[in-house]
């Protein structure tokens, strides 16, 4: 998962495409996410706190990157706001990766 706009994504997805061409994508910034996927990203991640952008704004003004928001409230809000999703996100066998970590990535769809 990842959003266009975003030049970490974009880079992250370059490198795991360049080793992975058959990788599939999801740009949700332009096919957006259902409520159940976002819920279903935080259960992969293990946490809400693992999928929030914290330098969001919403997420800074309700004090969320100290104290996260329960899993529902959370799922609300991203739905109606994308960019409360830290990125890119990949998941592999049940397990969300989430964020600037290529190596970890590529390692992981190695396996």
């Amino acid at each position: 998962y990842w959003k266009s706009t975003c030049t970490t994504a974009r880079a992250v997805r370059a490198v795991l495409r360049a080793r992975h061409p058959e990788l599939g994508d999801r740009n949700y910034a332009k096919d957006a996410l259902t409520a159940d996927e976002v819920r279903a990203l935080v259960v992969a991640a293990g946490s809400v706190g693992a999928v929030l952008n914290r330098t969001h704004a919403t997420a800074k003004a309700h004090g969320w990157p100290a104290h996260p928001p329960e899993t529902e409230m959370f799922v609300r809000a991203a739905v109606a706001e994308c960019n409360l999703l830290r990125r890119p996100i990949l998941l592999v066998a049940g397990r969300a990766l989430v964020g600037n970590r290529p190596d970890e990535m590529l390692a992981a769809l190695a396996r």
